[in-house]
């Protein structure tokens, strides 16, 4: 029986506070509290605002405004933090991520893939041919994204491709010792072992260790695609770009799965469908992006390589071969990987 919060004396009849309700009133909070309704949820992105991923984020939170503005009283507002912006720098936005540190994220999958291996199969080097083929396999793979983002206590809400990957070089790269004389930062640890084994120095590191390294001399290229180089300015120090159409990896935009169970189904309703409508512009608008890149980087008097030298592709892609069947073996992924291949080639 709970105390009375006033208690009668036997000599007079003024109500008198009876103390005992102070170590109660924690327990009665508790008991009367509800899960709270995330009103403001911080997207966290590590590319600059001009890059293909910041931009489809500063896309889906205008989205998240227009159609929040119907519901009624629980306005959802993202507030994006880009670039310098974000607090947290490369694996550590995984675990802030996970741990509710931070509401949202847009993920790298070279940065998810240190987490998981599995969040590597977009960036599986010379495994798709176009934004064609690329498309479906993230269609074919998206339920088991699903499952292994659980794990990380996210929940998808959409992917946004990169235009290939191309190597940014001081030097032109025009044959294997060229090649071979690279010291290059790669982006995941499929990356790292390739241009290990065709004879470069390469070392796996986020975009923003990137400037740092390149100051000090110890890169001289980065594994890029023409949008990541040119959203930070690559041109400054790496004036040639050689197209080898290395890959097409994605991004993933999560939410904490707490996060995402509290909001009210309305709520849910609203960021779905903003997601959907990103990911459809991303994937409509990512050539448009390709051609704007490249006259960005003639402009800034860049030398493009579109065709590099048959000896460098043939020695990339001899790595390449034994790399892939390593990361199915290592991620545990060879039965996805030919079901969802398939599906492509169809």
């Amino acid at each position: 029986m709970l105390p009375a919060v006033f208690s009668k004396s036997s000599k007079q009849s003024k109500p008198r506070f009876n103390p005992a309700l102070l170590l109660l009133l924690p327990l009665l909070t508790l008991g009367l509290s509800v899960p709270l309704q995330a009103q403001t949820l911080h997207l966290i992105n590590e590319y600059p605002a001009t890059s293909v991923t910041a931009a489809a984020d500063l896309q889906f939170a205008d989205t998240v405004r227009q159609l929040a503005a119907a519901l009624p009283a629980d306005a959802l507002n993202i507030v994006t933090e880009q670039e310098a912006q974000n607090p947290f720098k490369g694996s550590a936005q995984v675990s802030a991520l996970s741990e509710g540190k931070v509401e949202m994220a847009t993920l790298f999958a070279g940065i998810a893939g240190a987490s998981d291996p599995f969040f590597l199969l977009s960036s599986l080097p010379f495994t798709v041919g176009g934004f064609d083929e690329a498309r479906a396999l993230a269609n074919c793979a998206q339920p088991a994204v699903e499952q292994h983002l659980r794990k990380l206590n996210a929940h998808l809400l959409y992917v946004t491709p990169w235009p290939p990957s191309g190597i940014w070089s001081a030097a032109p790269v025009t044959d294997l010792a060229a090649l071979q004389a690279l010291r290059i930062r790669t982006y995941d640890d499929n990356s790292r072992a390739v241009f290990a084994q065709v004879g470069a120095h390469s070392e796996n590191l986020p975009f923003s260790a990137v400037p740092g390294k390149l100051t000090a001399g110890e890169l001289n290229a980065v594994l890029s695609s023409g949008d990541g180089g040119a959203g930070n300015r690559l041109w400054d120090q790496l004036s040639n770009f050689s197209a080898i159409s290395y890959a097409i990896p994605l991004s993933y935009t999560v939410i904490n799965q707490d996060v995402w169970q509290q909001l009210k189904p309305e709520q849910q309703a609203v960021l779905s469908e903003a997601a959907k409508r990103t990911a459809d512009a991303s994937w409509s608008k990512i050539q448009e992006r390709i051609e704007a890149n490249y006259s960005r980087m003639r402009g800034h008097k860049m030398t493009l390589n579109l065709a590099p030298a048959p000896e460098i592709q043939d020695s990339l892609r001899k790595a390449a071969a034994s790399q892939v069947a390593a990361w199915q073996q290592k991620a545990g992924a060879a039965e996805i990987v030919s079901q969802c291949l398939k599906h492509v080639a169809q």
